[in-house]
């Protein structure tokens, strides 16, 4: 803990100041803490990903690393089990951290780690949709939109309060993580988020009919000589 800068006192450079509120209610506090993480990450060796600001990867020789965090969450994986084995270790002398050991849960999504690959599904996280929209155990459909179809803008009548209709839609935006083939379906209800029609809402339930339908299968992610093949 340091004097932050502007309050501090050069005749007691010792000093901290005292908290009258949790360091954790503070609104700094996320941005701090990863600031803090970020650099202790970067001296190890790992580099930050120009795409995604939380993941860090770290490449040296024939070893791969991939650092991937969420407030304090984090998940660690690589191809060389004595190195990861390390950087745990350097993490832990830095911060107060627990080993949860093999990946379970994460952010709503389940893994298992299985001979033929790594499978994730979301069944809780799509129970708690479901349940928020009265639709367990609604019949499925087919597929989650007719072949060729497009959504307009002046099918239907405008919703009384669409705020149901984005709160959901914005929920399967994450839903599509393990469900990529729903994607093309919930990017077009998305086109249609700041005036949504009954038509537009209609083909919402279509898609949580889908969800209903799958959530208890597993997205299959393998590793196929240079490349990653995912299998639904």
């Amino acid at each position: 803990m340091e004097q932050p800068p502007g309050f501090s006192a050069p005749s007691s450079p010792d000093y901290v100041c005292r908290l009258h509120k949790s360091i954790y209610g503070l609104k700094q506090a996320p941005r701090a803490w990863f600031t803090r993480l970020s650099h202790a990450l970067l001296d190890v060796g790992f580099i930050g990903s120009k795409v995604d600001p939380s993941l860090f990867v770290y490449h040296t020789n024939k070893i791969h690393i991939f650092l991937l965090v969420y407030v304090d969450d984090i998940i660690l994986t690589g191809n060389h089990e004595p190195t990861v084995d390390c950087l745990i270790g350097k993490l832990k002398s830095e911060f107060a951290m627990k080993d949860l050991g093999a990946l379970g849960y994460f952010l709503g999504i389940q893994a298992l780690r299985t001979s033929t690959g790594l499978h994730l599904r979301q069944s809780k996280y799509i129970v708690d949709l479901l349940q928020r929209v009265n639709m367990v155990d609604a019949k499925a459909y087919q597929a989650p939109c007719l072949a060729g179809s497009k959504m307009s803008k002046f099918e239907g009548e405008p919703l009384v309060d669409p705020t149901q209709f984005r709160h959901v839609v914005g929920a399967l935006q994450y839903a599509t993580l393990t469900r990529p083939d729903l994607a093309y379906s919930v990017n077009q209800l998305c086109q249609h988020m700041h005036n949504p029609t009954s038509a537009h809402w209609i083909a919402a339930k279509r898609v949580l009919t889908i969800l209903e339908g799958l959530r208890r299968l597993w997205h299959l992610v393998q590793q196929r000589k240079n490349c990653i093949e995912c299998l639904l």
